[in-house]
């Protein structure tokens, strides 16, 4: 409710309803995502409500209510951080595999590719790389029989 205010319902409406559009992009603009723009909003406008009596008459509202929506949206932001799930080192199981363990991985992948023959090396280019299907590539050349996927790769490889 209003605290001591010499305005009422009425004169908060008719000085907000006309800086609702701005209002909404700047929220906007702030949270990248509607949802999260109109309850900033909301927000925004429920806490002018009540504070309304401490805005001046004749200072620029619309600066008034920016700086009240930057603070909330701030305010809200470090919230979350405070409240962001952590997992502590000592619970950790180290599940994700170093980007280093990968990348030799496909390296090891390569060189066998590259140890195949021309004609074996565009099957794979085919059926793995450009997701051709099976058949489809073995009916472009004379490679018929199946190979056994990364296996025949681990093959060729050693």
């Amino acid at each position: 409710m209003l605290q001591d205010s010499s305005l009422p319902k009425q004169a908060f409406e008719d000085h907000v309803a006309p800086l609702l559009g701005e209002l909404r992009r700047y929220a906007r603009s702030l949270t990248r995502n509607s949802t999260d723009a109109d309850d900033l909003l909301q927000e925004t406008l429920l806490r002018a409500y009540r504070k309304f009596h401490l805005w001046q008459p004749g200072t620029n509202l619309t600066a008034w209510l920016v700086v009240m929506m930057r603070r909330i949206f701030l305010s809200s932001v470090a919230n979350l951080r405070a409240r962001a799930e952590t997992t502590p080192i000592e619970d950790w199981d180290g599940a994700a595999e170093p980007d280093q363990v990968l990348a030799i991985e496909i390296r090891d992948v390569a060189r066998g590719i590259r140890k195949l023959s021309q004609h074996h090396q565009q099957m794979i280019r085919l059926v793995a790389a450009n997701e051709t299907p099976y058949e489809e590539a073995a009916s472009a050349s004379t490679f018929r029989s199946k190979p056994s996927g990364p296996a025949w790769v681990a093959r060729a490889a050693s």
